[in-house]
């Protein structure tokens, strides 16, 4: 505090500042004498020092917000900021942990000078050199997700000024040219995989699967599978008011697609009689009916990484015991074996696609056909369920033209 008296003979306190004898949230002691050296200055020649005090006061007020907006415009504008608002644009969606973790891993904390940078301004050489990083590394597959996330990001922001349903956050960035068009697809990277597990080694999986200790993870896995090859993304959101006990029926809620995660279509399965004693465990050791059903904690829902490392710890016994026969497998690998071998077992391609909801996207599915093909579910259910259990094996039928075909016997 400066204390002094005026020129008509009153007397004035000023408040200098905090004090802070290490000079970072105030002054220190020094600072302060040499403050009220300047006020005893001012005072001394007559001056109103509080009016001179108070609009020095609201100058350096002004001047400390003039330059945290300069700076927030700064921050705003970089290309860590339109990677954080785009993926914010994802809530919801499948892809939202996955973009937010690439942002993270291959761009922010490798790249921290580039991410300062206003997105406006980077270079598309600059990213070349973020995906050759990848690359080099051997994840070529990531870097082509991250080119494709990249793309997005600035592609949302070049038509936020014209598009209503883009996040006003996004016109922020003044971005003009989309750097990562300049940049190669990667498309050598994105090849669809065809690994399907041969029925032995499905035969092998599942009873290992069944030997598992008891866990969420193998809870939801026996889900995913017996369910018909579901995603775990998907499952792993449920909740009990998605369970329909007295019908045997599973919702599940598809946003795989696109704007589909503010409208998902439901997905309803069959919960075959196998898997209803793992359902029912679930329901009952679940707390409320909002809580996430596939849970090691009660109130966090399971990660889909979690169930991926139990697949891989069998798909390690596996090997270990020579159970293999056509090379390492892995949880996304799953699927693809599920709709593989209901091929084997003359399950129609429409069933198939209803059971694991895809393909549905066309105009006769979207705006005609209302049938939910629930008594073909469950057959086509039942059918899997024998063939994964190691029930039903496929032999040839000759035809009466001498050609043969495929038929499932108990």
């Amino acid at each position: 505090m400066y204390r002094h008296t005026r020129a008509d003979g009153t007397r004035d306190i000023l408040k200098v500042a905090d004090y802070d004898p290490r000079g970072v949230s105030g002054m220190t002691l020094h600072e302060a004498r040499e403050r009220a050296g300047e006020f005893a200055r001012i005072a001394a020649g007559g001056n109103n020092l509080r009016a001179i005090f108070t609009e020095k006061v609201q100058a350096e007020v002004e001047a400390q917000e003039v330059a945290a907006a300069t700076k927030r415009r700064a921050e705003g504008g970089s290309l860590e900021a339109l990677m954080r608002v785009y993926v914010g644009t994802l809530k919801g969606r499948q892809s939202h942990d996955d973009a937010e973790s690439i942002f993270r891993l291959h761009v922010s904390e490798p790249f921290p000078e580039l991410v300062k940078r206003a997105a406006a301004n980077v270079k598309a050489e600059q990213l070349r050199d973020v995906l050759a990083r990848l690359i080099d590394a051997g994840k070529g597959r990531t870097a082509a997700k991250l080119r494709a996330y990249l793309r997005a990001a600035y592609g949302l922001a070049m038509r936020a000024s014209l598009d209503p349903t883009i996040p006003e956050a996004l016109t922020a960035f003044d971005v003009e040219s989309n750097p990562a068009d300049r940049l190669p697809s990667l498309a050598q990277f994105s090849k669809a995989l065809d690994r399907a597990l041969t029925l032995p080694e499905l035969n092998f999986f599942w009873k290992r699967v069944e030997a598992t200790p008891a866990s969420a993870a193998r809870d939801a896995l026996i889900a995913c599978l017996l369910l018909g090859g579901q995603r775990p993304t998907q499952l792993l959101r449920s909740t009990p008011r998605d369970v329909d006990r007295t019908a045997a029926m599973f919702t599940l809620y598809d946003i795989k697609g696109r704007n589909r995660h503010s409208n998902p279509r439901r997905h309803v399965l069959p919960i075959h009689d196998d898997l209803m004693p793992v359902i029912q465990w679930r329901l009952d050791v679940t707390e409320g009916l909002d809580e996430p059903l596939f849970s090691s904690t009660g109130r966090v829902a399971l990660r889909e990484e979690t169930v991926a490392a139990l697949v891989d710890d069998i798909e390690g016994a596996m090997e270990a015991a020579g159970e293999i026969e056509r090379g390492p497998f892995s949880m996304r690998d799953l699927r693809r074996t599920a709709e593989t071998h209901m091929a084997a077992l003359g399950i129609s391609s429409d069933v198939r696609a209803q059971l694991q909801s895809h393909g549905l996207g066309g105009i006769q599915a979207r705006h005609y056909d209302r049938h939910e093909y629930m008594p073909e579910k469950r057959a086509a259910l039942a059918l899997w369920v024998q063939r994964l259990k190691g029930i039903v094996q496929v032999a040839p039928i000759k035809r009466k033209t001498g050609t043969t075909r495929q038929r499932s016997v108990a």
